[in-house]
Formats: C-alpha cells, structure tokens, sequence
C-alpha cells in the first residue's frame, strides 16, 4: 500500500528581524535565561540578585526609590520584595528623618547570600564581556547605549 510522496519540512531560515524593541525583548530573553544557568546553584535567583546587589550598592532605600531606579511599578516591586522579606533576605526599618516611611534594606543572612551568589554572577559576566570582546564589540558603547 502506498501512500504517495514524502514531504520534507521546509528548511528552517533565520527569523526577521523586526523592530528594534523585538530585538530588545529577544534579548531579554536570553539575559533572563544566562542569569538562571550562571547563577544555578546558588542561593538566589537573577531578579533576587539584582534587588539584593541594588540594596548592597546603594544602602537602604524607600519603595519609591528602589521602583523608580530599577524602572518598575511599584506594584510589581512589592511584589518580588514579599518573598525576600518572608525569608529574611530584605527587612522594612523605620526611615531615619520621616517617621512615616520605611526603608529597605539587607539583613545579615540577604548580605550572606548575596556574596555566596557574586562569584558565580562575575564568572557568567566575566565570560560573557570576554566573549562580546572577542566578537568586535564595544562594551563602552553598548553601555552608552
């Protein structure tokens, strides 16, 4: 019994290049993606890390001003602080000048985790500067960028 010819799929082409803000998306993506595998193993994951580095680098901070400086809603902040505060990785203190408002800032075990975290970041990020180098790239302009 026959039944007739075999098609091949068709070869699989390159997408199109779309607009810049695709690019954008795509790579962000794959950043998304390198950060999981680079920091795998380790205490925290890449958003974790990049609010905790935040907190390190710049000491306490209001909701306000962490939201505003790494460009997200407030909304969205509050929701990806619940569970490093419900682990004890961040603590709300009172701000020194209004008693109003809080600050953010690491506790002793979110500083332990953080720098249990920093040496598998700087080898992904140490990789990936040498391997854009290595391509031609200018790592000055594309942080210019």
């Amino acid at each position: 019994m026959s039944y007739g010819t075999v098609v091949s799929p068709p070869t699989p082409r390159a997408p199109k290049r779309l607009t810049l803000l695709f690019q954008l998306y795509l790579t962000n993506q794959a950043s998304r993606r390198f950060t999981r595998l680079a920091l795998a193993g380790t205490p925290l994951s890449g958003e974790e890390f990049a609010v905790l580095s935040y907190l390190h680098a710049n000491g306490p901070r209001t909701l306000s001003q962490v939201a505003r400086d790494l460009g997200l809603p407030v909304t969205s902040l509050s929701t990806t602080l619940a569970p490093l505060a419900g682990s004890g990785l961040v603590e709300r203190v009172p701000h020194p000048r209004d008693r109003r408002a809080r600050l953010l800032a690491l506790t002793d075990q979110g500083r332990t985790d953080l720098l249990a975290t920093i040496p598998a970041f700087s080898a992904a990020y140490t990789t990936l500067v040498e391997r854009l180098k290595a391509d031609g790239a200018d790592i000055e302009a594309l942080f210019s960028a």
